[in-house]
């Protein structure tokens, strides 16, 4: 097994005794904490959205694509917007929007459905140029974020998937860190070789029941022993983990493309006595100072 990176990473790992893939991440001080520190999100916002960036990171690993996936919802509970996106460079970006004196009925994890509302879960793969992308949906129906998506395997990709997410605050000499982890894992298809993979699934499936949020996110336990923990009689096998990072990809071209597309008027109103339009990013509160002729208001 190979372990080199110990924290924000995401794994692929396989067994020899059942037919089984899957990956792990594990996301904290680079990649998770300073997302949910930077817009002081109430602590069952911030479990959700922690979620959300490492089912983004475990999904969007598995794709051959470059480009980027977004795991994103929107709804009329007290959280109308969640986004979490990954990059195939490992970059992770994430926002919540919260309604206006939006009051949560807990401090601690609330059902998907019951934060954001009646609705559904939306997966786009997006691999840029002129390539359509692909959409996948899921129903907002599930007690956990990794209930919805296993949800929107088995009903639109037909794979047995299982998929565990713990998003918690770990105290550490340096004071309180999110932290967040994540297994995904999935049934090989039966061929003449392997026969009939049902039991062995079944096995798999039961151990992997059995995996607890604390594991999921203890800093001593690394991902390796944590395999090994579960899957030691499976013969299973971690392969070289690939960084995970908080990364935004915005930038002043971007916003001036988007901003571009609203009529001249409209953003003269939004000049500033200084003789600029102020943007700020929701994503990573990154400011913009962009000039009238950037934006086509001049």
């Amino acid at each position: 097994m190979t372990d080199k990176i110990t924290d924000d990473f995401v794994a692929p790992f396989s067994m020899d005794g059942a037919p089984v893939r899957g990956r792990v991440a594990r996301i904290a001080a680079g990649a998770l904490d300073p997302i949910l520190r930077r817009h002081q999100y109430p602590r069952p916002v911030a479990m959700l959205l922690g979620e959300a960036l490492t089912l983004a990171a475990l999904v969007g690993s598995l794709l051959k694509a470059d480009g980027r996936l977004v795991v994103q919802a929107q709804g009329a509970g007290p959280v109308t917007l969640l986004v979490a996106e990954y990059t195939a460079d490992g970059g992770l970006r994430g926002y919540a929007r919260l309604a206006e004196g939006a009051v949560l009925p807990s401090d601690n994890r609330i059902a998907p459905a019951t934060l954001l509302g009646t609705g559904h879960m939306v997966l786009t793969l997006d691999v840029g140029d002129d390539t359509p992308a692909y959409q996948g949906v899921a129903a907002l129906d599930g007690e956990t974020l990794a209930a919805c998506a296993e949800s929107y395997f088995r009903q639109s990709e037909q794979t047995d998937t299982a998929i565990r997410l713990a998003v918690g605050e770990v105290t550490t000499v340096d004071g309180a860190v999110w932290r967040g982890g994540g297994m995904l894992m999935q049934k090989i298809a039966a061929d003449d070789a392997r026969g009939d993979p049902a039991e062995d699934w079944s096995r798999a499936r039961h151990l992997f029941s059995t995996l607890t949020d604390a594991e999921m996110v203890d800093p001593d336990l690394l991902a390796d022993r944590l395999l090994y923990r579960l899957f030691h009689e499976e013969q299973v096998r971690m392969s070289a983990p690939s960084p995970l990072d908080d990364h935004c990809t915005c930038n002043a071209e971007r916003l001036s493309g988007v901003m571009k597309q609203f009529p001249p008027d409209e953003l003269r109103d939004l000049v500033e006595p200084d003789g600029l339009l102020h943007a700020k990013c929701q994503f990573c509160a990154r400011r913009y100072l962009l000039t009238p002729e950037e934006v086509g208001a001049d």
